[in-house]
């Protein structure tokens, strides 16, 4: 008999938001991991109220790991798993609203005063088909058309816009043909024209798509040269598709002065000539591996001449040492949450009741804007889910370094597991190198002197490619905890285990005896034919649920919690040595990386363009496959700080 199949996991949502003002411009904003997808919508519709913020959302896929999502995509969801009758569909829609009425208005100097003229329905269309790629509900209109009772018909223009953006993104997918020239243009076009206040990933990522498949089917920039390097390929697609965007705005014509321009500078530019991945990191071993012989014949009694002999003997043998793989870190913060809330049980019930709290809050201001009839955003709705939001980032940062840690500690573990094979294999390179020095005629003890040089740095050598690993591991790891642990003390490891401590074991322990007594007193007094007034069958199913519940909750601490969390926090002290980084600031290369990820997953990713992705990251040294780091996202055309 085949054991039940566990339950799917649900769907958990990462939200981060970057600031994209002059003054702030590439700083993290607020951020939330939950796996309500209501106060994901929430989340969503109020953060990006403010103005200069920009959200990026990821979900997890059916192997659990996150991939990019649209934030209007989160709102669909939410309102497709609440039922009919809930009444935090009500408070949605009024949030729904009074996102849209917000967009009404041009705020970008003054995101909360009010702005002069009237309310531009067309902007509010525009912004919502950009965001949502669908029409508003008829609630939703409604709403919003009750807080303007003395404007006449706006739901035409503004449902019209709508329509309008949503199908020129919705188009952005497929492959193209010569017929779908006027197409692409017009709806390159309409998306370049008639942006939102605000805009939206989506648009930009489909307007992008749009000038890329103009510039597949133009003859000019179609086929590049064969005889371009990687690096002026990848410049020849992005000068393609800026001349594509030039040809379109400035002149349909085609100046052949612009095209020209475009082919000769292409040439003209200059290659990087760094050496590539892989000729860089064998460089890398056999510098490691001439360090570790020189340092093993410094430790050798033998003057320069026998010494020379020996480093012949045993250099002419050594081979840099194969790198051995190890278990990487997450791809980010959220990841790494994830993954420890998967591997301990009071985690993920911590995080449950985050995600209780601030579906709570959420709901609340909404009821309190949607009674008094305010759309606007204020500072008492901040107020209102600010403590929501402190205990759901003290909750998300904790479980992220501690994800880190446990990664770094299984990192750690397969290094030492390592070491019997790094044996062997400095073993094969002494016995080569004793072969070698007999044969060039080398004395017994010179021919000792070499076998052990070549056993030592081999091994050495060996060890300080897992080392250096192990240190770009720590590193991510002391980042992680000096942005959510700006200055930590000896007060961290109290922190980090809070929930998991003694205390909390006592405390579970105590509950496993207090409820054991009560189910057996209960029990008793169900068996006992001298009590009149015996318990309930429900009394008794309910104490019974309490027990095991708290039975659970035991061995989980004890089984699952405990063992992780030591674990994690044994690997905190050499992660301690490290400096604290420099709080990042590269919020912009993020939000591009995610709108070119976000391109993919609506459109499908083509070939030439992935060619040319891997063209452009191969400008920096990418970090080595054999040490299983996450991989590095490409960099495509920065955004501009400071302009949304």
């Amino acid at each position: 008999m085949t054991a039940p199949s566990p339950p799917p996991e649900p769907v958990q949502y990462a939200l981060t938001s970057v600031y994209t003002d002059p003054h702030l411009g590439g700083t993290d904003g607020p951020s939330m991991l939950t796996a309500d997808p209501a106060a994901a919508a929430h989340f969503f519709l109020d953060t990006d109220r403010l103005g200069h913020l920009e959200v990026i959302a990821h979900a997890t896929a059916d192997d659990g790991a996150l991939v990019p999502i649209r934030p209007g995509d989160i709102v669909h969801r939410a309102l497709a798993e609440l039922p009919q009758d809930d009444a935090r569909r009500d408070t949605l829609r009024t949030a729904q609203a009074d996102w849209l009425e917000d967009r009404l208005w041009d705020r970008q100097d003054e995101p909360l005063g009010a702005a002069p003229g009237g309310p531009d329905w067309i902007r509010a269309g525009t912004a919502w088909g950009a965001a949502f790629t669908a029409l508003p509900g008829a609630d939703v209109l409604a709403e919003l058309a009750s807080h303007y009772p003395q404007a006449e018909e706006p739901h035409a223009p503004l449902v019209m816009a709508a329509l309008r953006t949503a199908r020129a993104i919705r188009q952005a997918a497929g492959p193209v043909s010569e017929e779908d020239r006027q197409r692409l243009a017009a709806n390159w076009r309409i998306l370049n024209t008639s942006r939102p206040a605000r805009e939206e990933p989506a648009a930009l990522a489909a307007a992008t798509w749009y000038l890329e498949r103009l510039a597949d089917l133009d003859p000019i920039t179609a086929q590049p040269p064969a005889d371009l390097t990687d690096d002026q390929r990848a410049r020849w697609r992005k000068g393609a598709v800026d001349l594509q965007r030039d040809l379109l705005i400035l002149d349909p014509a085609r100046p052949p002065v612009r095209i020209e321009v475009f082919t000769a500078r292409v040439h003209t530019e200059p290659a990087d000539h760094a050496p590539a991945g892989t000729a860089h990191a064998a460089e890398t071993d056999r510098r490691h591996l001439d360090t570790a012989l020189a340092g093993a014949l410094d430790h050798l009694p033998l003057d320069d001449e026998v010494r020379e002999r020996v480093r012949n003997a045993a250099a002419g043998i050594l081979q840099p040492p194969q790198p051995l793989p190890l278990p990487g870190q997450p791809v980010g913060d959220a990841d790494a949450a994830l993954d420890w809330r998967r591997r301990v049980p009071s985690a993920q019930r911590a995080a449950e009741d985050t995600d209780a709290t601030l579906t709570q809050a959420y709901t609340y201001v909404a009821q309190v804007r949607r009674e008094a009839g305010e759309g606007r955003w204020s500072f008492a709705d901040q107020g209102s889910t600010a403590p929501a939001h402190t205990l759901a980032a003290e909750i998300r940062g904790r479980h992220a370094v501690l994800g880190r840690l446990l990664a770094l500690a299984t990192a750690e573990r397969a290094a030492t597991a390592h070491e019997p094979h790094l044996h062997d294999v400095a073993g094969d390179a002494a016995r080569a190198a004793r072969a070698e020095a007999q044969a060039l005629g080398l004395r017994p003890m010179e021919v000792h002197f070499a076998e052990q040089a070549a056993y030592t740095a081999t091994f050495d050598a060996a060890r300080s490619l897992l080392d250096e690993a192990l240190t770009e591991q720590r590193a991510a790891v002391r980042a992680t905890i000096a942005a959510h642990y700006p200055r930590p003390d000896h007060r961290l490891v109290n922190q980090l285990a809070a929930g998991i401590d003694n205390q909390a074991v006592a405390r579970a322990q105590n509950a496993v005896v207090v409820l054991g007594r009560e189910l057996d007193d209960l029990l008793a007094q169900d068996r006992n034919p001298a009590i009149r007034v015996r318990p309930t069958a429900e009394q008794i199913t309910q104490a019974r649920s309490r027990c095991d519940a708290a039975r659970q909750r035991f061995n989980d601490i004890v089984n699952k919690d405990r063992p992780a969390t030591v674990a994690a926090l044994g690997a905190l002290r050499a992660v301690m040595d490290l400096p604290a980084p420099l709080p990042r600031d590269d919020g912009a290369d993020r939000l591009t990386r995610h709108r070119r990820q976000l391109t993919e997953r609506l459109t499908g990713a083509r070939p030439a363009t992935a060619t040319t992705e891997s063209a452009v990251a191969t400008a920096a040294p990418r970090p080595r496959p054999a040490r299983d780091v996450p991989r590095q996202e490409t960099r495509p055309a920065t955004v501009n700080r400071g302009v949304r």
